[in-house]
């Protein structure tokens, strides 16, 4: 029975032993996850916003068709941009007229373009905006409304690269200039120039710069040179009759496609020079 006793205490005490020298369980150690690099959205130009946004395909179609898709890459743009509801308030025949007029059409889009960038802070401060057709819209603010030329913005400060849209709630025609019709009396008759001369763009003089007429007859200088100033002076000491036709006109005044008309109603001899290229000399010999 003692020896039951011995056996049993020195168990107990090796159990004591092995618990105090064991070592406590590792830490698990969860690793940390690699951050993936991210890439800021890039600013896309005007076009290109309105290209991709299904509520502007008419708009878009349009700018194509105007040849503007381009247009807008380089400077700084405010863009009014009508939605397709927004054509679709226009008269049926508009937009197909439209489209087969690329100028006409590029004026009407042109009158949705300023030539700066206003964000909806700046519009509200302004009074009017010059539009690159040439018109100047009116802005009004009521404090819960923006209006740009009589059309409502509905949407604003559409970031692209280069500026920013506003979405407004109509198309923005431009005015039509109206001219009033003139009845254009009747001319009476009147004689035809007998002679023509021409300072040609070969640097020629045809006929001549020397002709010869009758009295009455008219003679006219005409300048088909488009890339040279012409004209007709009297002589450095011109004879009277001379200086009397020739001496108040002044060096190059014949602009390209215009012309210089004289009549002579006395006979003799008029002499004076031509300007520019050929500098000569020429005479109108005019006879009873």
């Amino acid at each position: 029975m003692k020896k039951l006793f011995v056996v049993l205490a020195i168990l107990f005490i090796g159990i004591l032993l092995a618990g105090c020298t064991s070592q406590p369980p590792a830490p698990v150690v969860t690793p940390t996850p690699t951050p993936v690099p991210t890439t800021a959205p890039q600013v896309r130009g005007c076009y290109a916003v309105v290209a991709d946004d299904p509520q502007f395909s008419v708009l878009g179609t349009a700018l194509r068709a105007a040849k503007l898709e381009n247009a807008f890459d380089n400077g700084s743009f405010t863009i009014l941009a009508p939605p397709d509801t927004a054509f679709a308030q226009l008269p049926n025949d508009t937009i197909p007229s439209l489209l087969k007029n690329p100028e006409q059409l590029k004026q009407v889009l042109l009158n949705h373009v300023i030539d700066k960038t206003l964000v909806s802070a700046e519009v509200i401060k302004v009074n009017e905006a010059k539009t690159m057709q040439g018109t100047v819209l009116k802005v009004n603010y009521t404090g819960d409304a923006v209006t740009i030329g009589g059309a409502k913005v509905t949407k604003t400060d559409i970031v692209c690269k280069n500026g920013v849209i506003h979405v407004i709630d109509r198309v923005i025609i431009p005015p039509v200039e109206v001219k009033t019709t003139i009845p254009t009396p009747t001319p009476s008759p009147t004689p035809q120039p007998t002679f023509t001369i021409t300072f040609t763009r070969d640097l020629t003089i045809r006929p001549s710069a020397t002709i010869y007429i009758k009295v009455g007859d008219k003679v006219v200088w005409k300048n088909d040179d488009p890339f040279k100033p012409h004209g007709i002076a009297a002589l450095d000491n011109p004879d009277p009759k001379s200086l009397k036709i020739f001496g108040n006109v002044s060096a190059q005044n014949i602009p390209y496609g215009k012309t210089y008309e004289v009549t002579f109603n006395e006979a003799g001899k008029y002499d004076y020079k031509t300007v520019f290229q050929p500098e000569t000399t020429g005479t109108i010999n005019v006879s009873k």
